[in-house]
């Protein structure tokens, strides 16, 4: 793969819009709000309306029992971003089996995203699943910030050293690129894989099928990182030639089985379907392939 590092000043001003990104998400109003102001209070307001009219569309797809469950879904999943799933993490008291029809139903609703655990031995990923182990994200990196009530204007003051910080809604901004960059043609979902056995715990944080090939992905949000994980799965793997960390620095190739990625270079990972839609807009890094 031929490797060419972004320019340090277009680098940086990309890393500096996708940090904006991360807290303004990609819903059209709220997009078009900061384009038009700048102004992180009213953004805000446009994004609390959001979330209040996808909570107000509950009654549409559940039955009256159910919405006093898809209530502390909706808010609390946003916490548990990047975490391995427990219904028992959820405050109230609430059983799994009043739970996991809800679940599903937010789920089918694509108001939250399920990774589900995958062997990743070959593809179909989703031939050898452990359908108990899964981690959610949610629709919008944007909302999810929202209902955390994080700050913006600290945020905006402070960018880069929150991006730095704030590895969990990096990896969910990641997860939501590579579905975005997937296949129209039929609903696709995201995969992770985790073995976790005493004194041997190692996770990536997904795979992806790259024209047939499993590639396993790191998303970090710093620099430093052993990626011990990422090694382990690849030595375990040996049908996945190569790996995939996306991180906040530049393009570069560490060996043979290892490319790092900046993280607005996701459509580096683009289906064949999607690359004629981006190719105007990514014009810089690897080729795709």
């Amino acid at each position: 793969m031929e490797e060419k590092a972004v320019s340090g000043v277009i680098h940086d001003q990309i890393t500096e819009l996708l940090s904006h990104y991360l807290v303004i998400g990609g819903m059209p109003e709220a997009v078009a709000e900061w384009a038009s102001t700048k102004n992180p209070v009213t953004t805000r307001d446009v994004q609390r309306q959001l979330i209040e009219t996808y909570r107000a569309d509950f009654p549409k797809y559940a039955r009256k029992h159910q919405l006093k469950y898809l209530e502390p879904l909706y808010t609390q999943i946003p916490h548990f971003i990047g975490e391995q799933f427990k219904y028992s993490s959820i405050h109230g008291g609430y059983k799994k089996r009043e739970l996991a029809p809800c679940l599903d139903l937010l789920c089918h609703a694509n108001v939250v995203l399920r990774i589900t655990h995958s062997a990743g031995h070959g593809v179909p990923l989703g031939s050898e699943v452990n359908l108990e182990w899964f981690k959610m994200i949610f629709l919008d990196v944007g909302l999810a910030m929202a209902i955390l009530e994080l700050d913006l204007n600290a945020w905006f003051l402070n960018s880069d050293k929150d991006l730095i910080n704030r590895g969990t809604i990096v990896e969910a901004f990641v997860g939501q690129e590579l579905l975005c960059y997937s296949t129209p043609k039929w609903k696709n979902q995201l995969y992770f894989w985790k073995r976790d056995t005493a004194g041997a715990t190692a996770e990536v944080d997904y795979l992806y099928d790259n024209n047939g090939t499993v590639v396993p992905i790191e998303v970090k949000s710093g620099a430093g990182s052993t990626l011990r994980s990422m090694h382990q799965f690849l030595s375990e793997h040996e049908t996945s030639p190569y790996g995939i960390r996306f991180w906040s620095q530049n393009y570069m190739m560490r060996n043979d089985k290892l490319q790092s990625r900046p993280l607005y270079a996701v459509a580096t990972l683009a289906d064949d379907d999607q690359k004629e839609a981006i190719k105007s807009l990514f014009l810089t890094g690897p080729q795709l392939r």
